[in-house]
C-alpha cells in the first residue's frame, strides 16, 4: 500500500523499521529535501553494499541539522548492517554516533571547512535554510492581475517594465533589467493574453529546454481563459515532428499562434522567412529577448547565433506596417553591456532602460587561494562533501568538467553528472530533466548549465576555477538561492587559474592591417545575395594573401572579424550556416545550440565606408578598446574579490552601477556575508528597496485635444474638476464623473494620494477592471510631489483629497510634460499662492456635473 506523503514521521519511521522501508519508500508524493532522501533509500533496500554513503551522509546531515533547527529531536535512529555506514563512517562524516544493536544514534554537528578561518561556518545558514530575501509585494494593476490571474508584482521593478510594455511607443526598444526571481518571464506572457488571435508575440530564450518550458507555462495561462483551448505547440525546436512543425506554421500563417518561444538559432534560421511573412502582414507585435546580455556575451563565440538577432529584428521592424514592440530582458547588465544593446538594437535614443538593480542577498560568499592543484582538488572534495544539497561546481572548461566528474566519482560521488558547451541536445535534454526531478544532487558545469534553467532551490555554488569576469562569477553565483533561501558562494582558485582567466580576459583581436584584408576577401568574392539584394553571404574559408592553407584557424578568424566589424557598426551579420546557401540565399538548416563551427555567414553593409580604410580602421580601433577595457575592468574586479582586497558589495556595485550619459541605474548594494563583515551578516530577511526610475515617454493617445472640448484649460494640457467629495467620487460604485473621464481620456494614470484609504483604492482598481482601463494607479505625498513631475505624452488623471495645497504641488502640475493633465479636487481646496481663499474661486475649472454633460454630448 503506498501512503500519500513521505515527510519527516516518515523518514524517521522507515529508518528506525527497516523492515517495513520498501512500503514506506513507495510513496511519489515528497519534495525537496525529502524527496532526495527517499530516492537515496531506496537504494539501500536491495540489501547490496555500497562502495561509498557520500550522498546519505550529505543529505541526512541536511535534513537532521534543518529538523533540530525547526525544534525537532538532535538525535536520529538509523540501521547499522553492512550495507550501512559503520561508526567510523558517520563519524569521519561529522556525526556523533552512539551504537545500539543493530543500529545507531547518530547527531549531526554543523560542518566546518577550517581552512577558511573566520568563514568556517560558510554552510551555517544554508544548512537550516535562513530565508535571505523578503520580497515586497505590489498590487497589480486590473489589466494585468485579470489577464495573468495574479493579484501581485513582485516589485517596483516589474511593474514598472510592465508599465513599460504597455504604455511605451512601440518603436523604442525597452531594456528591462530585472533581478533573478524578479518575473521577467511576464514581459513575453502579457502580451498574447491581452491582444488574443490575430497577434503573435515571438519570445527568443537561450535555450531548447527554457523554450519548452515557458510553451508549457503558457499553455496553462490559455487554459485558464478558455477550457476549451485547442492545444498546439507553443515552443518552435528541431525535437517537434514534422505534423507539430506544419502546425506551427499554419498557426502563424493563420493568425491564430498568439505566442511562440523559441531559440536564437531556429529564429534567425528556419523560421525567419515565416517571421518575415508575419511582419509584413502585421501580425507580429511583440518581440522579446530573455537573457539578452547573451548577445554580447556569447555572440561572438559559444553561441554566434546570439550575433544575428540585433539585424534580424531590424528587418522584422522594417517590414512590418506597425511598430514591433521589442523588450530585451536580463538579470545582469554592465554598462558596457548595455552600450551594446544600445547601439544594435536602438539607436540609443530610441531604447530606454528600467532598472531595478539590486544585489541579492542570498548568496555568502567565501574564498581561498590554493597554493597547488593538488590542494585545491583536497579542498574541493572535502566542501562538496559536506555542502548542502543541491551543489553546482562550475569550472571553465569541458575538459576540467570531465576531469572533476572522474574525480568526484572515485571519491564515491554517485548522483552527479556533468554539462558543458559540447554536451549533445538529448543528453542535455536527459540532464534537465533529471535535475528538475531532483535525481541528481550535484552538477559539474561551465557556464552553459544555469541559464533558463528554472531550479529555485540550489543551495551550493563551488567554483573550482577563477572566473574571467565578475560578471560572470556572479551570474554563476546567482544560480543559488533564487527561492529567497540563503545559498552559499565558495570560490577556491589557484595560480594556475589566476592566468587562465586572464587570458580569456584579453582575447587575441584581429588588428586592422590583416582584419581589412580578411574583409576585402570575403566582401570581394561572395557567396550568393538574396532575392531583395540586401545582405550577402560570404565564405569563411577565404584566405587572405599572405596565407595558402585553408583550416579551422583560418576559418575562426574570419569569424571573429565579422564579428568586431559587427561591434564596431561596420556591418550586421544577418545569418550563418555550415552548409552553402541556396540558390535564393536562404540556409536549409538551424544551427545547434553547440553549433560553434560555420562556414558560411550572410551580412548587411550597415557603414558605407566598411572598404574605405580610415574609416574602417577608427571604427575598428574603437570597438577593440571598448572591449579590452570592459574585459580588464571585469577580470581586475574578480580578483579584488578572490583577494578579498574588497568587499563584494562595493565591487558588484562598481560593476553594475550605470552611469552612461543616456542612461543612469544606480545599484542597491547588500551582502549576505563575506570576509570583510561575516560576523555582522544579516541575520533578518532583507527586503530590497531598488532606485527604479519612471517611465519617461508614453505612447500617444489619439484624439486627446478634442477629448475635452468646451472644458476650461491652464497652459493648454491641464484642466481641474472641482467637486464636493472626493471620498464620495472614489468610493461610489454606480457611473460617475471618474468613470466619463477614464472613458474619454483613456488615461495611462491615474495619481492619488499616498493616504488614500484602502476602500477608495480597492474601487478604483474595480472601476478600471469595469471599465477595462489599462491605466496604472501612482501614489504620490502631496508634500513631495515629485512623483507627479508626468512625462512625455503622457494622460493622466489626477484626484487630491487634501484641502491644503502646497505651492511646489500646484508647480509640478503646472509645468508638467503631459499631454494632458486632469485634476479633480474638493471645493474647500485653498489656493497655494493665497491660502486665505478657495483656489475654486480663482482656478478656472468646471464642476463635476457640466463635465459630465460636456462629455456625453
Amino acid at each position: 500500500m503506498k501512503r500519500d506523503f513521505f515527510g519527516d514521521a516518515e523518514l524517521k519511521e522507515c529508518l528506525a523499521d527497516w523492515g517495513r522501508a520498501d512500503q514506506i519508500l513507495t510513496t511519489h508524493q515528497a519534495t525537496g529535501l525529502l524527496e532526495r532522501l527517499r530516492q537515496v533509500l531506496l537504494r539501500y533496500v536491495d540489501g547490496h553494499a555500497h562502495r561509498s554513503h557520500v550522498e546519505l551522509a550529505a543529505l541526512l546531515r541536511q535534513w537532521l541539522l534543518l529538523h533540530t533547527h525547526r525544534g525537532g529531536a538532535q538525535w536520529l535512529s538509523v540501521p547499522s548492517g553492512p550495507i550501512w555506514p559503520d561508526r567510523h563512517a558517520w563519524e569521519a562524516a561529522q556525526f556523533q554516533v552512539i551504537a545500539f544493536e543493530r543500529r545507531f544514534e547518530i547527531r549531526a554537528q554543523s560542518p566546518r571547512l577550517s581552512w577558511l578561518g573566520k568563514q568556517s561556518d560558510l554552510f551555517d545558514d544554508v544548512l537550516v535554510e535562513t530565508q535571505a530575501l523578503d520580497r515586497k509585494w505590489i498590487a497589480a494593476e486590473p489589466v494585468v492581475g485579470d489577464a495573468l490571474g495574479l493579484p501581485f508584482f513582485t516589485g517596483a521593478g516589474q511593474r514598472e517594465a510592465v508599465r513599460s510594455l504597455l504604455h511605451m511607443p512601440s518603436d523604442i526598444t525597452l531594456i528591462a533589467a530585472l533581478p533573478t526571481g524578479s518575473g521577467k518571464s511576464l514581459l513575453a506572457q502579457l502580451p498574447p493574453l491581452l491582444n488574443g488571435e490575430g497577434h503573435v508575440t515571438l519570445a527568443i530564450v537561450p535555450t531548447v529546454a527554457l523554450a519548452i518550458d515557458q510553451g508549457e507555462r503558457m499553455a496553462e495561462f490559455f487554459r485558464r481563459e478558455d477550457v476549451n483551448w485547442q492545444e498546439k505547440p507553443l515552443a518552435y525546436h528541431g525535437g517537434l515532428s514534422p505534423d507539430e512543425r506544419t502546425a506551427v506554421f499554419r498557426a502563424m500563417n493563420n493568425g491564430t499562434q498568439r505566442v511562440l518561444f523559441t531559440s536564437p538559432e531556429a529564429a534567425t534560421g528556419s523560421l525567419r522567412g515565416l517571421l518575415e511573412d508575419c511582419a509584413k502582414a502585421g501580425r507580429l507585435t511583440h518581440v522579446v529577448v530573455d537573457e539578452a546580455h547573451l548577445v554580447v556575451t556569447w555572440g561572438s563565440g559559444f553561441r554566434p547565433a546570439f550575433q544575428l538577432l540585433p539585424a534580424l529584428i531590424s528587418r522584422l521592424r522594417s517590414m512590418a506596417p506597425r511598430s514591433i514592440r521589442v523588450v530585451l530582458a536580463s538579470a545582469t547588465l554592465t554598462s558596457h553591456t548595455i552600450e551594446v544593446l544600445q547601439r544594435q538594437f536602438g539607436p540609443p535614443e530610441k531604447t530606454r532602460l528600467i532598472s531595478a538593480v539590486y544585489l541579492r542577498p542570498e548568496p555568502r560568499y567565501a574564498t581561498h587561494f590554493c597554493a597547488t592543484l593538488a590542494e585545491r582538488k583536497q579542498r574541493v572534495v572535502e566542501a562538496l562533501r559536506l555542502a548542502p544539497r543541491p551543489f553546482i561546481l562550475y569550472v571553465t572548461r569541458p575538459d576540467e568538467a570531465e576531469q572533476w566528474l572522474g574525480i568526484l566519482l572515485e571519491d564515491g560521488f554517485e548522483r552527479i553528472a556533468q554539462f558543458t558547451g559540447e554536451t549533445g541536445a538529448s543528453a542535455r535534454k536527459t540532464l534537465l530533466a533529471q535535475w528538475k526531478r531532483d535525481e541528481l544532487d550535484g552538477m559539474i558545469a561551465t557556464s552553459a548549465f544555469g541559464v533558463g534553467v528554472d531550479k529555485s532551490d540550489v543551495r551550493t555554488i563551488v567554483h573550482a576555477t577563477l572566473p574571467e569576469s565578475l560578471d560572470r562569477f556572479y551570474q554563476e553565483v546567482g544560480r543559488g538561492g533564487r527561492d529567497g533561501i540563503a545559498s552559499a558562494s565558495l570560490l577556491l582558485y589557484t595560480q594556475e587559474d589566476i592566468q587562465q582567466a586572464q587570458g580569456l580576459a584579453a582575447p587575441r583581436y584581429v588588428g586592422n592591417e590583416i582584419a581589412f584584408e580578411r574583409w576585402s576577401m570575403m566582401i570581394e568574392r561572395p557567396v550568393a545575395r538574396d532575392a531583395e539584394g540586401d545582405q550577402t553571404w560570404v565564405d569563411l574559408r577565404r584566405l587572405r594573401p599572405a596565407l595558402n592553407v585553408q583550416g579551422s584557424t583560418n576559418l575562426e578568424w574570419n569569424l571573429r572579424t565579422l564579428n568586431l566589424m559587427a561591434c564596431a557598426g561596420l556591418i550586421d551579420i544577418t545569418a550563418l550556416s555550415t552548409v552553402p546557401p541556396d540558390r535564393f540565399g536562404k540556409p536549409d538548416s538551424d544551427l545547434e545550440e553547440s553549433e560553434t563551427t560555420v562556414t558560411y555567414a550572410a551580412v548587411r553593409l550597415s557603414n558605407a565606408g566598411h572598404l574605405a580604410r580610415a574609416t574602417f580602421d577608427q571604427q575598428m580601433q574603437r570597438a577593440r578598446s571598448d572591449a579590452r577595457s570592459a574585459n580588464n575592468k571585469g577580470m581586475e574586479l574578480m580578483l579584488s574579490i578572490a583577494r578579498n582586497e574588497r568587499k563584494v558589495e562595493d565591487a558588484l556595485s562598481e560593476l553594475y552601477r550605470v552611469a552612461l550619459h543616456t542612461v543612469f541605474a544606480p545599484v542597491r548594494p547588500y551582502c549576505g556575508g563575506c570576509n570583510h563583515h561575516w560576523s555582522e551578516r544579516p541575520r533578518k530577511p532583507v527586503a530590497p528597496s531598488p532606485f527604479v526610475a519612471r517611465l519617461d515617454i508614453f505612447s500617444r493617445r489619439p484624439d486627446v485635444p478634442n477629448a475635452l472640448r468646451g472644458v476650461p484649460r491652464v497652459y493648454g494640457n491641464l484642466s481641474f474638476i472641482v467637486v464636493d467629495d472626493v471620498s464620495r467620487v472614489l468610493q461610489q460604485s454606480t457611473t460617475n464623473v471618474l468613470d466619463a473621464l477614464v472613458s474619454t481620456l483613456k488615461p495611462h494614470t491615474i495619481a492619488l494620494e499616498r493616504e488614500t484609504q484602502d476602500v477608495a483604492l480597492n474601487s478604483m482598481r474595480a472601476r478600471l477592471r469595469r471599465l477595462r482601463s489599462d491605466a496604472f494607479i501612482d501614489l504620490f505625498d502631496p508634500a513631495r510631489p515629485d512623483g507627479l513631475d508626468g512625462a512625455e505624452h503622457e494622460v493622466r488623471i489626477v484626484i487630491l483629497s487634501s484641502e491644503s495645497i502646497g505651492h511646489s504641488l500646484s508647480l509640478a502640475l503646472k509645468t508638467s510634460p503631459c499631454a494632458m493633465t486632469v485634476v479633480l479636487l474638493p471645493n474647500s481646496a485653498r489656493d497655494p499662492d493665497r491660502p486665505d481663499r478657495l483656489w475654486s474661486s480663482v482656478l478656472p475649472h468646471t464642476d463635476e456635473q457640466s463635465l459630465i454633460r460636456a462629455l456625453t454630448l
